[in-house]
């Protein structure tokens, strides 16, 4: 997997590509440091290579990007497999992709489950999205009370398409819905899929809160996988989700904050 962030974007957490997953803090305007932290009983590290979910503030104007999964598809301990979240300072979260592995260090951060409720499929690999049902019927046991929204593309056939494996995620876990019945307030529990043409060029698949989120077209695998650019605030985030390089992303990734490029060979 490659990273790349251009002049001027701050990276709090160092160099990711050959580390455990890590945070980084894209600011555009004022970065706020936390109050310095002694480790014990190991070496201090600077606090350049240090992050502590939840101690650092999100300025107003600012992004953050944390790297919840950068692995391959077999999760390890140390990695798990692709998911990043992002946060604007306008309150807005979005997840990008929820591979295998991933929920566990989304809990980690300890962010209430309302404010986690948009996830962005990249997809249908289980790598890239293969922790959502626990992500989905866990955080109705931690109290999200919003319908989880999906966005994800199509695909050649409806079968190859995200509406169709949320469809069948919610028969393979009516065991599981089953049992919460009256028992939690299951609101969380809805599911709100949005599935958009594959091949959209650009296309604009979200535009709320005065942010808006394209898709263009990846090459992995089968007709069905795409990439996303999300812009808010004069910043611009490109996530590559598994692609082969491709004339989409060079066009459309050119002038990024930050762009990441993933590929498996």
């Amino acid at each position: 997997m490659i990273l790349g962030f251009a002049a001027g974007v701050v990276a709090t957490a160092g160099l990711l590509a050959s580390l455990p997953d890590s945070a980084l803090q894209v600011a555009m305007a004022t970065t706020q440091k936390s109050a310095p932290v002694k480790l014990s009983p190991t070496k201090a590290l600077p606090e350049r290579d240090t992050y502590f979910p939840g101690t650092e503030d999100l300025s107003p104007d600012g992004m953050r990007i944390t790297a919840c999964g950068t692995g391959m598809p077999s999760a390890r301990p140390k990695q798990a497999a692709a998911c990043f979240l992002v946060e604007l300072g306008n309150g807005d979260k979005f997840l990008f992709d929820i591979g295998s592995g991933s929920h566990e260090r989304i809990a980690a951060m300890k962010i209430p489950y309302d404010y986690l409720d948009k996830v962005f499929i990249g997809h249908l690999h289980v790598d890239h999205y293969g922790d959502l049902p626990t992500f989905w019927l866990g955080g109705t046991t931690m109290n999200r009370l919003t319908p989880l929204r999906i966005w994800g593309p199509s695909g050649s056939k409806p079968e190859y398409g995200t509406q169709y494996a949320m469809d069948r995620m919610q028969e393979m876990y009516v065991w599981d819905i089953g049992t919460r019945s009256g028992v939690i307030d299951f609101r969380g529990g809805k599911l709100d899929v949005t599935e958009f043409p594959f091949d959209g060029v650009n296309a604009v698949i979200y535009n709320e809160n005065g942010v808006v989120i394209r898709s263009i077209p990846a090459i992995h695998g089968l007709d069905g996988a795409v990439n996303f650019i999300l812009e808010w605030n004069g910043m611009k985030f490109v996530y590559g989700s598994d692609t082969y390089p491709n004339k989409w992303y060079n066009e459309y990734a050119k002038g990024a904050d930050f762009a990441i490029h993933e590929c498996l060979t």
